[in-house]
């Protein structure tokens, strides 16, 4: 069974993903988060728990309170004491080539998307 998590303050964003996603059969489950601190506790709390992790994350870079890149940098101080290895793509709709170099410093961020998602980007993640 596969599961995504979507993390992006955008509820209009969230909503196109989880369509996409269940239209497609892309995923076996999906789980949403518009905060950031709530998917990393999320992981947190289950680290142990390897069918309530997720195998990809689609993570937004610009977010209030935390951002993409805090989350990224909590992220990878915990991922060692995840069960499962769990593959970030951050989706965004900056094209700032700083943010992408900047991005391939994290071990945990297997590619950079911008938005807009399409089914074809998505499965690329799979």
């Amino acid at each position: 069974m596969s599961k995504v998590f979507i993390i992006d303050d955008d509820p209009i964003h969230q909503r196109i993903a989880q369509i996409m996603i269940s239209k497609h059969q892309l995923f076996d489950e999906y789980v949403s988060f518009t905060e950031a601190g709530k998917g990393l506790k999320f992981l947190q709390d289950n680290c142990e728990m390897i069918e309530a992790l997720p195998d990809v994350i689609l993570l937004d870079l610009n977010m209030p309170v935390m951002d993409g890149w805090d989350f990224l940098d909590k992220f990878e101080k915990i991922r060692h004491t995840l069960i499962k290895d769990i593959r970030i793509f951050i989706v965004s709709s900056s094209v700032d080539e700083k943010d992408i170099s900047r991005s391939q410093s994290y071990a945990s961020v297997k590619g950079f998307i911008s938005k807009p998602l399409t089914p074809d980007v998505i499965r690329k993640t799979i």
